[in-house]
């Protein structure tokens, strides 16, 4: 495997606060939002690069959605369980109790993992207390 020097610079740091700050998994366009608050002159390559370098060195996890582009966050030893709100299109951890869950697989199936994706949207209450 070709081991690349990774240098620590100012980007890979804004990055990496961005990703840590936000507590969620993110998308490269967020992440270059967020993080363009720190380094504004941050370009979308740049992101691209240092999540991909990231992702290698096993700084970053990837989380893959059905249908949509994958999002980034720190690696968790869990795997995630997430909600996706349907009108920001934002990915958020959750943790559901799985006490008492039972998954009937077909014969001669046996379960390996599993993921639970639930899909909603703010209420009209929450919306109007965020402005």
């Amino acid at each position: 495997m070709n081991k690349k020097l990774f240098r620590d610079t100012k980007q890979r740091h804004a990055i990496k606060r961005a990703l840590d700050n936000a507590g969620r998994p993110l998308g490269p366009k967020e992440i270059l939002e967020l993080a363009s608050k720190e380094v504004p002159n941050l370009g979308i390559a740049t992101v691209y690069r240092n999540i991909k370098t990231m992702v290698e060195k096993g700084e970053l996890a990837t989380v893959d959605l059905p249908g949509q582009a994958p999002r980034y966050q720190p690696p968790s030893d869990r795997p995630p369980h997430l909600f996706i709100d349907e009108k920001s299109d934002s990915v958020y951890n959750i943790d559901p109790n799985l006490e008492g869950v039972v998954i009937d697989l077909p014969e001669n199936f046996e379960l390996e993992r599993f993921q639970i994706i639930a899909f909603g949207r703010v209420t009209k209450a929450k919306r109007k207390a965020a402005r």
